[in-house]
């Protein structure tokens, strides 16, 4: 990840939190991280990222937004990827735990 998220980048005053919130606009920044730790379930590649700008949840700014952003493009641009476990056999496999 290219991005270094700090509590820096939280609105310091009245006017930065008023451009994050026309920056923002519907999107609701807890729903979409809920959203992203849900994903995170089958797609443990994004599992990182996700917590960190959940770590943001109490004090996020337009750079927490757009990293959450830019997850969701990761998402969509790899949704034909899959985790294969094991090999692929005609009879199939056991997976033991």
């Amino acid at each position: 990840m290219k991005h270094n998220l700090s509590t820096t980048q939280s609105p310091q005053s009245e006017a930065e939190k008023q451009a994050y919130k026309n920056y923002a606009g519907d999107i609701h920044y807890l729903s979409l991280v809920g959203s992203l730790l849900f994903a995170t379930q089958t797609r443990p590649d994004i599992q990182f990222t996700v917590n960190l700008v959940a770590q943001f949840g109490g004090n996020l700014g337009i750079a927490h937004l757009e990293v959450a952003k830019r997850i969701l493009r990761y998402l969509k641009g790899t949704i034909d990827l899959n985790l294969v476990l094991g090999r692929q056999m005609k009879g199939g496999f056991d997976l033991v735990g």
